[in-house]
């Protein structure tokens, strides 16, 4: 399962690692960058606190990046996103972060380098929540009518044709996001599109879209909690590829069930 950050410490997890050493936790680079944000040795030692005893079960995943430029045709599926031989690199920071080294000026610096980097990072991502958000309003207006918003916001029943403008969004923003990491959209088979992130992360902005419109399209003040949950949208994204998503955040968790059925949707 995906883990997000909310649940790294939970009860849950530990008994979900415990339960079998067959159930692993999925853990995304903004998992690590949320931590690392926080610039402290204790933020880190909390963070370490459950996943640190199950070094074997963690998944840890390439970069964003790496990941939406990869080709989907590779045979090697979802194994392709994963970082190899992450248990000795985690038995190594815990051992480090419970022991006295933690305070050796050494570890302090690649921590710093380590928080700089979560900071680029995370940076980047807010530019990004930027120019999404301030394009929500036209989305909306171009995908749907004022009796359809009404029915989005109520709980109706989606037709057909609003099925289709979901989807042909989607579609519309993959090709543009595929064009800016490399990918040729046009040259894929449906199958192939469907299986890349960046499809799949097209689909979830539209996921976010339906979302902002059922709660009655307020007005954005706090661009920082749009990259939220562009960051947790990435988390329910990466779960989709996986056998589930651990969060306590429920509209990252109703982001992820929409974007499950709608992917199953696809597949008829």
């Amino acid at each position: 399962m995906v883990i997000d950050s909310s649940k790294l410490q939970s009860s849950e997890l530990r008994e979900f690692l415990r339960a079998s050493t067959a159930n692993l936790a999925v853990l995304p680079d903004f998992a690590w960058f949320e931590v690392y944000k926080q610039e402290t040795v204790d933020a880190i030692l909390a963070f370490l606190s459950v996943i640190g005893d199950f070094p074997k079960q963690i998944v840890v995943l390439k970069s964003g990046g790496e990941i939406a430029r990869m080709n989907p045709g590779l045979p090697d599926g979802i194994t392709a996103m994963e970082q190899h031989d992450v248990a000795p690199l985690i038995r190594e920071m815990a051992h480090i972060m419970n022991g006295s080294r933690r305070s050796d000026p050494f570890v302090l610096q690649h921590l710093r380098n380590l928080w700089s980097a979560a900071a680029v990072n995370l940076d980047g991502m807010h530019q990004g929540a930027i120019d999404i958000v301030t394009s929500l309003p036209e989305m909306s207006e171009q995908m749907f009518s004022e009796h359809e918003i009404r029915m989005l916001r109520t709980g109706g029943a989606y037709t057909a044709e609003m099925f289709g403008n979901i989807f042909g969004a989607a579609e519309q923003i993959w090709e543009a996001l595929a064009t800016r990491h490399g990918l040729q959209p046009r040259s894929m088979d449906r199958v192939h599109i469907t299986r890349t992130y960046l499809f799949r992360y097209a689909l979830g902005i539209v996921i976010y879209l339906l979302w902002w419109i059922r709660i009655g399209s307020p007005k954005v003040e706090r661009i920082d909690r749009i990259r939220n949950d562009l960051i947790d949208l990435s988390f329910a994204v990466y779960g989709t590829y996986y056998d589930g998503f651990l969060t306590a955040d429920r509209k990252a968790e109703w982001m992820f069930l929409n974007l499950s059925r709608a992917l199953e949707a696809m597949q008829e």
